[in-house]
């Protein structure tokens, strides 16, 4: 690992630890706790953009590479616009600045997971990245929050459990954490391929992959949005890269048995999440039953695995998902804290009344939708080209099949804001900055468009990638 990239992962996870501290001590007003930690997400973006110079460290447990350079910084942007609109909708709270220290915490440790090349790296990176959410879930402190940390930390602890469980038994027969240990016994021995399946179906919890999907909607509807925003869109992505690099580094690209699983598990995840996304009356559980869809979507790319561009589709994905699923459930934060907007009948005539947020909710959704020029387009090609030149066509036109019906439910919303009448007569909470909210949403949505139109960045570090492990 690079020692700038440490250093920034170091410097994000400290000031996220110290600012509950500084607040205790000091009594800060949550805007200093903002000001403080935007400078932590500045110096380290700062030092993720400078990563490819300097001496390394751990190479045995971590990377850093174009990959992660790349992802790294964008799970940074996201987080720190996550963190500028956590911190507007709850300013009035006084466990603000804690939010704001766990959120960083878990991004560090989301910038560990992406860059993990061992096993047991990747279990610390991991629980490094989950932990603090396990609070998180619990930030609104009702019976719904409640339900939903409950679910979340059982869950977390399967997945986590199922997936150590198959490290053990790779262990045990290889006496090697490595990913390499696993290419080199994946089919010498039956209990090496079990460990595979487990580690896999720990993999596919993080993801809300079916059939481990059952407990996302449930979490993502009943904690804050800023939180859902967070565990949907930052945590899956990093996961996203980290289940690459398990995938091209620790199984060989030869297994047509991984590749049918994997084709088969997309299938059924991108179709159950797009028929249940459409029976949902709540915003927010029909953008948690989209994000099970897209993780279908980005599985699509890892059936995939044997041709280059595979790569190429589950970076994209991941680069495109981290800013348009984030921002989609901050935009649904902002419409609850500012006019109590839960349900698809309280967004009638919304977009009328908050035309500049209305207008940046729509370009979040029709990016998730995969309309041109956003990344969410781009991504999809790449995915859907990559199962074509697979020759698993059947799997392209069933991405394209569901791609074309979730429009369906994005469309609904759009209708609900713009061509009904408000049935909400005055919003609940209207402060006097009301304006500045739409500048972290603005700035997401500037990089769904560049990323929508400027491939070079993501195309470059995929090339490399694909080199690097033999494609």
């Amino acid at each position: 690992m690079n020692v700038n990239f440490l250093a920034a992962i170091m410097i994000l996870a400290l000031t996220g630890a110290f600012l509950p501290v500084i607040n205790r001590l000091f009594r800060i007003s949550g805007i200093m706790g903002a000001l403080i930690s935007s400078v932590g997400y500045v110096i380290s973006a700062f030092l993720v953009l400078i990563s490819d110079s300097g001496r390394s460290l751990l190479n045995s447990f971590f990377t850093t590479d174009d990959v992660t350079r790349l992802i790294g910084f964008l799970i940074l942007v996201a987080s720190w616009m996550t963190m500028l609109v956590v911190y507007w909708v709850t300013q009035r709270d006084k466990f603000v600045n804690e939010l704001i220290g766990s959120l960083m915490i878990a991004t560090a440790g989301a910038l560990l997971l992406i860059s993990a090349e061992n096993f047991v790296s990747l279990v610390i990176a991991m629980e490094l990245m989950t932990m603090p959410t396990y609070l998180m879930v619990l930030f609104a402190f009702d019976e719904r929050s409640f339900e939903a940390g409950v679910k979340y930390f059982f869950n977390g602890a399967l997945a986590v459990g199922t997936m150590l469980f198959g490290i053990s038994l790779l262990y045990g027969m290889t006496g090697e954490f490595s990913f390499a240990a696993l290419v080199q016994n994946l089919f010498k021995d039956p209990l090496v391929a079990l460990a595979g399946v487990f580690i896999l179906a720990g993999f596919g919890f993080k993801l809300t992959a079916f059939p481990f999907h059952f407990w996302g909607p449930d979490v993502y509807d009943g904690t804050c949005p800023g939180v859902a925003a967070l565990l949907t869109g930052i945590s899956k992505s990093a996961a996203f890269i980290a289940l690459m690099r398990v995938v091209y580094e620790a199984l060989p690209v030869i297994s047509g048995k991984f590749a049918f699983i994997f084709a088969l598990i997309a299938a059924v995840t991108m179709t159950v999440g797009n028929l249940l996304a459409l029976a949902q009356k709540r915003v927010s559980r029909i953008l948690a039953y989209s994000s099970v869809a897209h993780a279908g979507y980005t599985l699509i790319a890892f059936a995939a695995l044997s041709v280059p561009v595979s790569i190429t589709g589950i970076l994209y994905h991941s680069a495109a998902y981290v800013f348009m699923k984030t921002a989609a459930f901050l935009s649904f934060a902002v419409f609850l804290y500012v006019w109590g907007a839960r349900t698809m009948d309280d967004y009638k005539g919304l977009g009328k009344r908050e035309p500049l947020l209305g207008a940046l909710f729509l370009i979040f959704l029709f990016s998730l939708a995969g309309v041109p020029p956003m990344a969410g387009f781009i991504s999809k090609v790449f995915v859907f080209t990559a199962a074509v030149d697979a020759g698993m066509t059947w799997l392209a036109l069933l991405g394209l099949l569901n791609s074309a019906f979730s429009v369906a439910y994005y469309i609904w919303i759009a209708k609900q804001m713009y061509l009904e009448e408000p049935v909400i007569e005055s919003p609940i909470n209207n402060p006097f900055d009301k304006k500045f909210i739409v500048i972290p949403l603005a700035v997401m949505a500037v990089f769904l468009v560049v990323l929508g139109i400027w491939l070079g960045p993501v195309v470059d570090a995929s090339t490399v990638y694909a080199s690097k492990v033999g494609l």
